[in-house]
């Protein structure tokens, strides 16, 4: 079936607000809303005129930032900028992202509980944009992990999205989602099938590369995992696995339930649910198709584990 629909995604925000202290420039902060303790946060600043402006050299290759994690005191993070100052035009638009370990960050050593980050542009008032920290997970393996409450949190270019398990139906489904998350698998890939009204599905590496798009949908991790059907029923918020037309060749796709659809029940293999994130749900079940593909990229920057161990 084809359906259309439309949506803008966009890079997702915890936080967006403007400067006024050099007038005709406005600027903004974003990050993603959540980021894993062993990688690096991106800023992206923007820089827009509203009439001819002069910029000074630091906003346009420089830094100047006060960093905040939870309570305690700010840290100053500073780069001055090379040359001098420059001229932007009304109308014209300046985009930069800037890169940094976030563990430099965070306390020493205190990397096994979420922690709250703001970051501020120092000496422009109210540019700025706040995020999370998830525990550093990079040396646990699905062994050590309490699956009935560990969770997962997919961070998506229209949102997050929070995900639960059920190994008590389904546990090698659990268990090997659960360990492609902790291998960074899902990262960087899209959703690439998109029906509104029935699911939106993910978990093909194929979709990190343009020039596959004839095979998207078809890419997993080396290996299938035979059905675990249940009594679980695939209602909205329902998360499970994709396979092809036969049995036992689910790997790493997997799809997440828009609307009830009593017809997958006893046939797919059903193996957590969403938490948290339904207007997630919406907003990329509503987006812009082309048959079932968005025409816009449906990013999965990344599939955080929120571990809880046994």
């Amino acid at each position: 079936m084809r359906r259309l629909s439309a949506a803008l995604f966009l890079l997702v925000v915890t936080a967006v607000t403007r400067a006024q202290e050099i007038p005709g420039l406005r600027v903004t902060m974003q990050a993603r809303s959540l980021v894993p303790a062993n990688a690096t946060v991106q800023l992206q600043l923007t820089l827009q005129a509203t009439a001819d402006v002069e910029v000074p050299a630091q906003l346009m290759n420089g830094h100047r930032l006060r960093v905040t994690c939870d309570e305690l005191p700010p840290q100053q993070v500073e780069q001055a900028g090379k040359g001098g100052a420059a001229m932007l035009t009304a109308g014209s638009k300046l985009e930069r992202v800037l890169s940094f370990p976030v563990t430099g960050w965070l306390p020493a050593n205190d990397l096994d509980r979420i922690h709250r980050v703001f970051v501020a542009w120092d000496g422009l008032a109210g540019v700025g944009c706040d995020f999370k920290v998830a525990p550093d997970t990079s040396k646990l393996t699905v062994a050590q992990l309490d699956l009935t409450k560990t969770q997962v949190v997919l961070v998506t270019s229209a949102g997050d999205m929070t995900l639960s398990f059920r190994p008590d139906k389904a546990p090698n489904h659990c268990d090997n989602f659960v360990k492609l998350c902790l291998q960074g698998f899902y990262d960087g890939i899209r959703f690439h099938r998109v029906i509104k009204g029935f699911m939106i599905q993910s978990g093909c590496p194929n979709t990190r590369d343009e020039d596959k798009k004839d095979q998207w949908g078809t890419g997993g991790p080396g290996y299938t995992i035979n059905d675990e059907r249940s009594d679980l029923r695939h209602l909205r918020g329902t998360l499970s696995m994709a396979r092809t037309s036969q049995p036992n060749t689910g790997g790493s796709g997997f799809f997440i339930v828009h609307k009830d659809s009593p017809q997958l029940d006893g046939q797919y293999s059903a193996f957590g649910n969403l938490e948290a994130g339904a207007d997630v749900l919406d907003r990329i079940a509503s987006g812009l198709v082309i048959g079932d593909r968005p025409t816009q990229p449906v990013m999965l920057y990344t599939a955080i584990v929120m571990a809880v161990k046994k």
